[in-house]
């Protein structure tokens, strides 16, 4: 019969339905979207890439290029690296001491307690007397901020707090001490140290914080060991500004957080009061041999006046409170390949 199909063209058009058929299937999966997805993946690419790039690229031995440039910014990363370590190097150094790193008082907490009261006794003993204007004169209740260690002794788990505790007030004291004997005073001013606050006393490891995000009073996530201690002291103007000199320029890392100044004398003396300042003192009563013009102008004993600049500046001391911040960056682990940035 005209038209009939034969056997095997039956059998060719039966597998070309077949094939059809598994390409629909492929296409309901998914596979079929293939070139789809290739195309948007090439057109973000395009998009992502600089013209200038591009135009680096496409021009001839323009990925050799490339590849120096890289390499040459390699060297340039890991020079800047080795530049940042030279920074925080005496950070990490001055970590290493205040921890007690290696050294059994900063581990066995009768040892610790032994410190604690060699390094109160002698910053006593360079400490100056109840009125004395030479050295810093320390309150009497003042034990670095540890009072609740005086009659009992730490847990071992609270050691590694307190050993920073003790080193950086320590360090802190003694650079206020150096300031004080180093200040040119107009006029020599007391300085009394009254009180040092550190951080809440931590017990075992601390956690570590969400990333990205700085914790103070622990050890964030880059391993940078950060404390807030707060000092109330009066001293002269001179001494103070020898005090922050001296934090900025300590090979530990001081920050000062926070800043409080009062002066002493809140209201200028009254007129009265002025004029009693300007009296000076009495003449001494004449002494058998005595010469008739002591305390007269131009002579050999003049009699001792109050300076103006006295009255009208004073002998006043400033009350200061300051939250200083000690920060140290922790050495990181042997070969590990420190990135720009990144303690």
């Amino acid at each position: 019969m005209k038209g009939k199909l034969t056997k095997p063209q039956m059998i060719a058009l039966g597998a070309g339905v077949g094939v059809l058929l598994l390409g629909l299937v492929l296409g309901f999966f998914g596979l079929g979207a293939l070139g789809e997805t290739q195309t948007q993946a090439q057109s973000l690419a395009d998009r992502k890439l600089k013209p200038e790039v591009a135009a680096v690229l496409a021009r001839p031995g323009g990925a050799g290029a490339a590849r120096k440039e890289a390499v040459e910014l390699g060297k340039i990363t890991e020079d800047l690296g080795k530049e940042e370590e030279k920074v925080v190097g005496s950070w990490r150094e001055g970590l290493v001491k205040a921890s007690g790193e290696g050294q059994t008082w900063a581990t066995d907490p009768n040892q610790w307690k032994d410190r604690l009261i060699a390094v109160n006794d002698e910053l006593r003993k360079k400490a100056g007397k109840k009125g004395d204007s030479s050295k810093v004169i320390l309150a009497d209740d003042f034990y670095l901020g540890l009072q609740e260690y005086k009659q009992k002794s730490p847990t071992a788990a609270q050691i590694p707090s307190l050993a920073l505790h003790l080193s950086v007030a320590e360090r802190l004291v003694e650079i206020l001490m150096e300031a004080k004997g180093a200040a040119k005073e107009a006029y020599p001013t007391q300085c009394i140290l009254q009180g040092l606050e550190g951080p809440a006393v931590r017990e075992g490891e601390v956690a570590k914080p969400e990333a990205g995000k700085a914790k103070v009073g622990g050890v964030d996530e880059g391993g940078v060991v950060r404390e807030s201690y707060r000092l109330e002291m009066e001293c002269s103007p001179e001494v103070f500004y020898g005090f922050v000199g001296r934090l900025s320029q300590d090979p530990w890392l001081f920050v000062v957080m926070d800043l409080s100044l009062e002066n002493e004398q809140k209201e200028f003396p009254k007129r009265s009061e002025v004029a009693k300042k300007f009296e000076g003192e009495k003449s001494a009563p004449a002494v058998e041999g005595g010469a008739p013009t002591d305390g007269a102008r131009g002579s050999a004993n003049p009699q001792p006046v109050t300076r103006l600049l006295l009255v009208l500046a004073g002998k006043e001391r400033l009350r200061v409170v300051m939250k200083i911040d000690f920060m140290g960056w922790k050495i990181p682990p042997s070969g590990k390949v420190l990135a720009p940035g990144k303690p």
